[in-house]
């Protein structure tokens, strides 16, 4: 697996507190190796059924949203997660 990040989604995690920018490195590091581990709570949502689109938790606060594409993570969103889910 290849572990792809979009400018909105480094942009967002430059924004984030430096504790859970730590977190996220750590996240980021089990999501390469396994995108189901129970550390991370993957979740396929469902108003994108079709285009492999999961989130996955860094704290109960934060959530990070990624797409599938072949062998390709492609993570674009991450933020707080009651506004998360408002920025794509």
């Amino acid at each position: 697996m290849v572990l792809l990040k979009t400018k909105n989604y480094i942009k967002s995690s430059l924004c984030l507190p430096k504790e859970i920018k730590l977190l996220l490195l750590k996240q980021e590091s089990i999501l390469l190796k396994d995108i189901f581990d129970s550390k991370l709570h993957t979740k396929k949502l469902q108003d994108f059924s079709e285009d492999h689109i999961y989130s996955f938790r860094v704290t109960r606060a934060y959530r990070g949203i990624f797409r599938l594409s072949g062998d390709q993570i492609i993570l674009f969103a991450i933020g707080n997660r009651k506004a998360i889910y408002e920025s794509f």
